[in-house]
C-alpha cells in the first residue's frame, strides 16, 4: 500500500473525522525527525483514548538545527509517557504546552534515536459516531423457533484511515439489540393476577397524572386484591429474575466476531411487567477486520415456555 506524508494524510483526514486542527502545519516543524504515528486505540464504551507517536530523532548536527519538536495537543489528551525504545526506559522529559502544541526540547532526550510518545485522553461522542457506524434490525426476522437480529459495526472512511495510522483499534464496539418481551409474560399470567396488575398500572398512571378518579381506580384495586391469589410484588420478582443477565443470557446465540455486553431489562415505572430487555452486543473493529456483521438470535419458544413453567410452578405457592 501507498504511503502518504503524515503531515499530508492528517490534514486530509482532518475535513473526514476532525481530530486535530491544522494538524499539517504543527507537523511541519516536526517532519525533521520523521514521526510516525503508530497507533490510535479506543474504548468505544468508555470513550476513553490512547496515541503513540513514534519519533526518530538522530543525534548529532540534526538536534542542533532542528531543536524543537512539537506534537498536536488533542483537546482532552494529556502526555502520559516517554518510552526510549533503544533501552526500554521511561524518560521525565520536560515540555511546554503552546496553544494547540505540546513543544519537546530535542537535547532534553538521551542518545537513543527512537522514542515512543503516548497521549492519553476521552474523545466525544460526536467524534466516534463520525468514526464508527452502527446498526441493529429494529423488527426480528421469525424463524421456526426463534428470532432472528441482524446487527452490523463499522469502522467509517477506511481508505482514508489506513493511510494514516499504522494500526487503529476501536474496542468494545457496542450494538445494542432491543427484545421485546412483554408478550411472554402477558401469556403464561393467570387472569385474575392479570386484573390485579391491569388494576395497578391504572392506579399508578392515575396518581401520576393526578387525575379525578383516583378513589374509584383504588376501590378497583381492592376489589382486584380479593380475587387474585399471587402477591403481585412476589410475581414481580419472578419476572424481573427471568430477564435477569444470568438467566436470560441462556437463550441468546450470536454470530462471531460478536460477543455479549451486559444485559439490561426495562419496564415502565407504572408498569409492572418487564416490557422489553437490552442486550449490548460487542466488537472489536481495526484496520485488518474494518467491518463486523452477523446476526443475534433469541431462542423465542425456549423463553416462552421457561417462563410459562416458571409462572405455573409460583402461582399455586402463593396464596392469598
Amino acid at each position: 500500500m501507498e504511503k502518504i506524508p503524515l503531515a499530508k494524510s492528517l490534514s486530509t483526514a482532518q475535513s473526514t473525522i476532525g481530530l486535530v486542527k491544522q494538524i499539517s502545519e504543527v507537523l511541519d516543524v516536526f517532519r525533521p525527525y520523521k514521526p510516525e504515528v503508530r497507533r490510535f486505540r479506543i474504548d468505544y464504551l468508555t470513550r476513553t483514548s490512547e496515541i503513540k507517536y513514534l519519533l526518530n530523532i538522530p543525534s548529532g548536527a540534526n538536534r542542533k538545527t532542528h531543536r524543537k519538536i512539537e506534537l498536536p495537543a488533542t483537546t482532552g489528551f494529556r502526555i502520559d509517557e516517554v518510552l526510549d525504545l533503544d533501552t526500554t526506559d521511561l524518560l521525565n522529559i520536560g515540555y511546554d504546552s503552546v496553544g494547540e502544541k505540546w513543544v519537546f526540547n530535542a537535547n532534553d532526550f538521551p542518545t537513543s534515536s527512537r522514542f515512543m510518545v503516548t497521549t492519553k485522553g476521552t474523545i466525544s461522542s460526536d467524534f466516534l459516531n463520525r468514526l464508527v457506524g452502527v446498526n441493529c434490525a429494529a423488527n426480528p426476522t421469525r424463524k421456526e423457533d426463534c428470532d432472528c437480529y441482524w446487527i452490523h459495526s463499522a469502522l467509517k472512511d477506511v481508505s482514508i484511515l489506513e493511510k494514516i495510522w499504522t494500526e487503529l483499534d476501536v474496542e468494545r464496539v457496542n450494538v445494542d439489540v432491543r427484545i421485546g418481551v412483554e408478550r411472554f409474560f402477558s401469556s403464561a399470567i393467570p387472569e385474575s393476577v392479570k386484573q390485579r396488575l391491569k388494576a395497578q398500572k391504572e392506579l399508578l398512571t392515575a396518581i401520576q397524572q393526578g387525575q379525578r378518579n383516583i378513589e374509584g381506580l383504588k376501590s378497583k384495586y381492592r376489589y382486584s386484591v380479593k380475587k387474585a391469589n399471587i402477591s403481585p410484588s412476589d410475581l414481580v420478582d419472578l419476572m424481573m429474575q427471568l430477564v435477569s443477565g444470568d438467566f436470560f443470557s441462556s437463550f441468546i446465540s450470536l454470530d462471531k466476531p460478536f460477543v455479549l455486553g451486559t444485559i439490561e431489562p426495562h419496564r415502565e415505572l407504572t408498569s409492572v411487567v418487564p416490557e422489553r430487555v437490552k442486550v449490548g452486543v460487542l466488537s472489536d473493529l481495526n484496520l485488518q477486520l474494518p467491518a463486523a456483521k452477523g446476526e443475534l438470535t433469541f431462542k423465542r419458544k425456549d423463553f416462552t415456555d421457561a417462563v410459562t413453567k416458571s409462572i405455573q410452578t409460583f402461582a399455586p405457592k402463593k396464596k392469598k
